[in-house]
């Protein structure tokens, strides 16, 4: 009696598998997959500015001494800007060799800056050209504005998705459809704006021009739908 329960009982399951199987088979009948897509250019508001300390000296002590003067002053400098966004790093001092012997050391440290007023950030990074050296300058989207416009173009995705679905159910004569599985991918792309400092043709205290651009910030949506033939 045990054998034939567990018989039974594994009979069932296999029955319950099979139902299943059938089930999620069925779900596969008059589907169509779909995609839209939505994108929209957003003026960049964040400007972010990474600047570089550089000294040479045969002292090591020297050297360190230098690097962390100037920068003690550009941190100053640029700390005394309301709404300006101060960090460092790449701090590296590495040794000059001549014929395998040290003959010196070099040292560096990065600046780096980030603030929403351009006029103001490049007012400051003229004046802290006077000792640092621009490495890079780049623009985006702050976080605030980069999720309104996703939800904005998430909003006018969705529409269009389902405009393509009742077009494609309209020409199939479908009574209606529904939806199967969506999903939303986010993205955004700037064109590559270069950046060259021009340290022998610029004085100290003149203040970066800059232009912050755009950024084409898209939303695409793919799924399936499933028709409702006759």
């Amino acid at each position: 009696m045990r054998m034939t329960g567990v018989i039974a009982a594994s009979l069932l399951a296999a029955l319950a598998i099979s139902a299943k199987v059938q089930a999620d088979g069925d779900l596969r009948y008059n589907q169509v997959r779909l995609q839209a897509e939505q994108s929209e250019a957003v003026s960049n508001d964040t400007m972010h500015v990474t600047l570089r300390t550089f000294a040479e000296s045969r002292d090591p002590a020297d050297l360190a001494s230098t690097i962390n003067r100037d920068m003690d002053w550009a941190l100053q400098l640029a700390k005394s800007v309301e709404g300006v966004g101060v960090s460092t790093g790449g701090y590296q001092t590495y040794p000059v060799h001549k014929e395998n012997v040290i003959k010196g050391w070099r040292g560096q440290q990065d600046l780096m800056l980030e603030g929403r007023d351009h006029a103001a950030l490049g007012r400051l990074v003229g004046q802290l050209q006077e000792k640092l050296q621009v490495r890079s300058m780049q623009f985006s989207v702050s976080d605030e504005r980069r999720r309104a416009v996703e939800n904005r173009l998430i909003a006018r995705t969705l529409d269009a998705f389902r405009e393509r679905a009742g077009i494609v159910g309209s020409n199939l004569e479908a009574k209606g459809y529904r939806i199967v599985e969506l999903n939303i991918n986010t993205s955004s792309q700037q064109p590559p704006m270069p950046y060259q400092a021009r340290m022998a043709a610029m004085e100290a205290a003149a203040p970066v021009v800059t232009e912050a651009g755009d950024s084409d910030i898209r939303v695409s949506i793919n799924g399936t739908v499933e028709l409702q033939l006759p």
